[in-house]
């Protein structure tokens, strides 16, 4: 059984699945499908824990870093470049695809460091914040 499915990819993509296509005597559709099958059985295995372990695990040390962690400068300068871009100019397709990222990139960030906050502070390295 197969379920039809739209997807929204970039015209880069698109542009190397039809080039891969023509190589192999597929259509794009083809091509991408196969993909996705063949990268698919990669992540079945995949767990969140085995890219960002739990905060509890951690040595203190991995948790007050995670605590007072910050987005890295150089990311955190792109991502003010292309806030400040878009409210400009606009951005372009891929811009507003880095913007998505980055954007991702941030939020597990922030959710990650107040996770590693409620965890010093169980652990006695860091004071309740006042409030």
């Amino acid at each position: 059984m197969t379920v039809k499915v739209t997807l929204q990819l970039s015209e880069g993509l698109v542009e190397e699945a039809q080039r891969l296509g023509i190589a192999t005597s597929k259509d794009a559709t083809t091509v991408l499908t196969e993909a996705l099958e063949q990268l698919w059985p990669a992540l079945e295995n995949f767990s969140e824990e085995a890219f960002f372990p739990e905060i509890s695990q951690l040595e203190d040390s991995e948790v007050l870093q995670l605590a007072t962690g910050k987005l890295q400068a150089t990311q955190n300068a792109r991502l003010g470049e292309l806030q400040a871009t878009g409210k400009a100019t606009g951005l372009t397709e891929s811009e507003r695809y880095e913007l998505l990222a980055l954007l991702q990139i941030y939020q597990l960030g922030q959710l990650r460091k107040s996770e590693a906050l409620a965890e010093a502070v169980e652990r006695g390295l860091l004071e309740p914040l006042a409030g």
